[in-house]
């Protein structure tokens, strides 16, 4: 009898046993699955911390554009563009040749930097008549500066004698006048000057008529009547 509840026991000691081992090599499992997945999450938030900085390393090396805009617009003001407006300058001298009055006006220009010609003369028919005197149009001169950059720095610091006879041109009014390109920082001084002079009056001449000359001729023909009439009857 003391022998059954002997072996009972053992079974029952060797049944605990074997229920431990079981829930430590559960425990077991949970811990290194449990370990496995913190492992895969870290790993996945490494490699999204990778791609996160990759992405920045990307968009750092685009900064180079925005310097390079920044730097390139310091130099905007030295590049050539049309011509869309000039200043208009009205000079008037009188009959002394001594420069009486000077208007000054605004004009814009056709989209390819042309002056048409019919603005032109509406200018002339406008002006011309002017401070109680009559002006007739003298001249007309084109400024336009059409430096190159390369050229800005000479016409700067140099003699600029040169350039000032490059930049003036005579024109007429009767045609169209074309403005070439010019750097921006110089298209406020494009121009056009229109000069009038001062018209001279005009005098009223009364042309004289002699009748002694025809007096004379008459009495001539008079008396070489009478004389065929005195020879015819004698």
């Amino acid at each position: 009898m003391e022998n059954q509840l002997f072996e009972e026991k053992d079974a029952e000691s060797a049944s605990a046993s074997e229920t431990e081992e079981e829930e430590e090599a559960s425990d077991s499992a949970s811990e290194a699955a449990s370990e496995a997945a913190s492992e895969a999450e870290s790993e996945a938030d490494s490699a999204s911390d990778s791609a996160s900085e990759a992405a920045s390393e990307e968009v750092l090396d685009t900064s180079w554009v925005d310097e390079f805009k920044a730097a390139e617009n310091k130099y905007n003001e030295f590049y050539k563009e049309p011509v869309t407006s000039i200043a208009i300058y009205l000079m008037y001298v009188n009959r002394e040749k001594e420069l009486e009055h000077v208007h000054r006006d605004r004009c814009l220009l056709e989209p390819n930097g042309v002056l048409k010609r019919d603005i032109i003369l509406s200018f002339v028919k406008r002006y011309q008549s002017m401070f109680s005197a009559n002006y007739k149009i003298k001249s007309l001169l084109k400024y336009n500066i059409d430096l190159d950059p390369s050229e800005i720095n000479d016409f700067l610091y140099a003699d600029n004698t040169h350039h000032n006879h490059r930049f003036i041109k005579p024109e007429k009014y009767l045609n169209d006048i074309h403005y070439a390109d010019s750097i921006h920082m110089f298209q406020d001084m494009n121009a056009l000057f229109f000069i009038f002079t001062e018209d001279k009056p005009t005098m009223n001449h009364t042309k004289r008529i002699s009748f002694n000359s025809v007096k004379h001729k008459t009495k001539r023909n008079n008396n070489k009547k009478n004389l065929k009439i005195y020879r015819d009857l004698v």
